[in-house]
């Protein structure tokens, strides 16, 4: 009788806790709780997570957003939209009930929506590129264009290359006269900066297929152990940033009175940045494997443009070797008879200024651009080149 009430007294509490877990895990979901086949999007503002279905109102709205015509091949097949994971592949921003949000959508859905009809355009590049071009924004002018997004978090010419090749390895048909905009970020194209199978578990996350969870592993979701085991990780990994990584600028909050005009932004910038005096030069295999790409694109009648995007003042000085920028003079490695490269990187020019970096709750992002800067971004990019293009392609067709 006493070994049976001891075993009670020890149960209750841990039949709490899990109940408390579930409880907290379905008012409070994570990046973990996601179905593949639910729409995940992230506010930007508060942080929040919102799960939806595709076939609701709203999930419609989000989808013809961020997809354009290619929202009803979407809404007609149970293709995996979102990927239950931590990763981050690619995020662009778009606005939802007026306020900024970011869409968490899986890798493997490019592909899927590609066997149905060929793109228009296709981006590669990194995290720069997906904050910098509003799809949104894009559809908006063009809504009979069928884009595709393979730019993804980190991103290096290999990874961009191998999207490319994969999708010709399983067969995809390559529409001649299609533009592929190669969003251009000076750090990827260094050799220090990540290698050749730096995003392997995005391949996985492309290629594999999803396996029937075992009992165990159906237990464990139910209960939402996947969910608290994150949300302690993460929350040790902040606490390590807070104390060993509190005085890098970089995503840095920084105080409001800096954000009064972009005059006093600048100083701050200034005052605050570090100048490296590294002589930075692209690695030789990086170049190698852009114009390799470029010749493979050419063979299917495709594009290569390399798009020299903008850049805040505090990248540019972390990255110049003596207050002077050297991007220019190394980007002249890639002059090739089937690569365009186009400068974008004014900011006065794009209507841009450097509070157009300033994400929400004051927080200092030195290359990637809030919705409101990649909204006047995009439609100047449009304006000064894709229109052009988009519109000879016509013609080609």
């Amino acid at each position: 009788m006493r070994y049976r009430l001891v075993v009670i007294i020890l149960f209750s509490p841990l039949a709490l806790l899990l109940v408390a877990n579930k409880v907290y895990y379905t008012i409070y979901p994570n990046q973990l709780s996601i179905r593949p086949e639910q729409i995940s999007i992230i506010n930007e503002e508060t942080y929040r997570l919102k799960f939806m279905e595709r076939q609701t109102e709203h999930g419609k709205i989000i989808l013809n957003r961020m997809y354009g015509m290619y929202d009803s091949i979407i809404l007609n097949n149970d293709y995996p939209v979102s990927t239950p994971t931590s990763a981050e592949f690619t995020l662009p921003q778009f606005r939802y009930k007026c306020q900024p949000h970011i869409l968490r959508e899986h890798p493997g859905l490019r592909y899927e929506l590609w066997k149905h009809h060929a793109p228009d355009l296709i981006l590669l590049g990194s995290s720069i590129f997906f904050c910098d071009f509003s799809r949104q924004v894009f559809y908006e002018k063009h809504p009979d264009k069928y884009l595709l997004d393979f730019t993804t978090g980190n991103n290096t010419p290999f990874i961009a290359s191998w999207f490319m090749r994969y999708a010709d390895s399983i067969g995809l048909t390559f529409k001649p006269g299609t533009v592929v905009l190669y969003g251009m970020n000076k750090v990827e194209m260094l050799e220090s900066y990540k290698n050749q199978h730096s995003h392997e578990y995005v391949k996985e996350a492309i290629k594999s297929r999803e396996e029937k969870p075992s009992f165990d592993q159906l237990i464990e979701q139910y209960l939402c152990m996947p969910q608290l085991r994150y949300d302690v990780t993460t929350t040790l990994k902040n606490k390590y940033d807070d104390w060993f990584r509190g005085g890098n600028m970089y995503r840095k909050s920084i105080d409001k009175k800096y954000l009064d005009n972009e005059t006093e932004f600048i100083k701050y910038l200034q005052s605050a940045a570090v100048v490296n005096i590294k002589d930075n030069t692209f690695d030789e295999a990086r170049i190698e494997e852009i114009v390799n790409l470029a010749g493979f694109l050419q063979k299917k009648g495709c594009k290569l443009v390399l798009v020299k995007l903008p850049q805040s003042i505090y990248n540019d000085i972390v990255l110049n070797t003596g207050g002077h920028s050297w991007f220019d003079k190394e980007i002249a490695k890639l002059r090739h008879e089937n690569i365009t490269y186009i400068d974008v990187s004014d900011l006065q020019e794009n209507n841009l200024s450097q509070l157009d970096y300033i994400w929400p709750g004051n927080v200092f992002d030195p290359e990637h651009l809030n919705i409101e800067g990649a909204e006047k971004f995009t439609a100047a990019l449009m304006q000064q080149v894709l229109d052009t293009m988009l519109a000879k392609q016509n013609t080609i067709h």
